[in-house]
């Protein structure tokens, strides 16, 4: 009878000091549960102030970096509607299309042809492919090699993968005189 005493005085005590184990955890954990919440809470408080300021539009839109960039282009009086302003900043800066990569040419395999824009394709004129840019924009082709530029019509689509596909015409005129040449190009309107 005593060692069962014994063996059940020793169950209990391991039982009463694994509970107060726990609980002294549970404990901490609640405290860095608790912690973590009002962490939580404080940045949600924060992100709805600021989502509420900038639904303001002195906050955003008439400080913004944008309308004084503009204002130096051009004078906007103050009776200007605020999203006439962005909308004329925003298209001026969409147009500031700036690549660079490899180009090639094509030439007489294509002249006569249809270019994807409809056109007949003209291996002298001063024309180019691009994946990307709107048919009939112009942008401006340096040769990186020898610093020579031209400007030239966007009125197909290439064949390849490289940055630009130019007219003979258009190659000559920078002097790209291999197949490919190292190139920037910049839309200009």
């Amino acid at each position: 009878m005593k060692t069962v005493s014994k063996s059940l005085l020793g169950v209990v005590s391991i039982t009463l000091s694994a509970s107060f184990g726990l609980n002294s955890h549970a404990a901490n954990n609640n405290a860095n549960i608790d912690n973590v919440l009002q962490q939580l809470s404080a940045q949600h408080n924060n992100a709805s102030s600021l989502v509420k300021q900038a639904r303001q539009p002195s906050s955003l839109a008439l400080n913004s970096p944008l309308i004084a960039q503009s204002a130096n282009t051009k004078k906007a009086d103050d009776n200007t509607p605020v999203l006439d302003r962005l909308t004329a900043v925003a298209s001026s800066t969409v147009n500031k299309f700036k690549q660079t990569g490899i180009a090639s040419w094509y030439g007489r395999q294509f002249h006569g042809r249809k270019t994807a824009s409809g056109e007949t394709f003209d291996m002298n004129a001063l024309t180019a492919a691009h994946s990307s840019l709107p048919m009939n924009c112009y942008v401006r082709v340096t040769n990186r090699d020898n610093g020579k530029s031209v400007v030239v019509k966007i009125n197909d689509r290439p064949k390849t993968n490289r940055v630009l596909d130019l007219s003979y015409g258009a190659a000559q005129a920078i002097g790209m005189t291999g197949n490919v040449g190292n190139v920037t190009i910049e839309r200009i309107d």
